[in-house]
């Protein structure tokens, strides 16, 4: 099933400026992943999750329920962070701050996909 999700994460990996689509584990571990070439998938991977975790626990303090996405943009780039389900996340990372709404579009449209896949792993 790994290489359906790398599938899906491809058609992610594909737009303009991604630099990494991964999925990971709730631990920080790589399930896995499509980058560009010197990308350090590994040490991404597991501080991203650290980032989910953090989202999680500012929407439960506010009382506004569990994260559907975590969005962190920075001067030359953008994170984003999808749940799939309590065991893993989808991670994409991209140069291109203005492919933001691309890449929600996408998530929304892959998100069922990949939470299948995950499950059935």
């Amino acid at each position: 099933m790994t290489a359906d999700i790398r599938q899906l994460l491809g058609r992610i990996h594909a737009l303009n400026g991604v630099s990494l689509a991964a999925v990971v584990a709730s631990d920080g571990l790589l399930i896995e992943g499509v980058a560009d070439a010197g990308v350090e998938v590994d040490p991404i991977c597991a501080v991203a999750s650290n980032g989910l975790v953090m989202a999680e626990a500012v929407g439960r303090e506010i009382n506004k329920g569990g994260a559907i996405q975590a969005i962190l943009e920075f001067d030359n780039g953008v994170v984003v962070l999808e749940p799939l389900g309590d065991d893993a996340m989808v991670l994409v990372v991209s140069d291109r701050r203005e492919n933001l709404g691309r890449i929600r579009f996408l998530l929304r449209q892959l998100h069922e996909p990949l939470s299948q896949a995950v499950r059935a792993i």
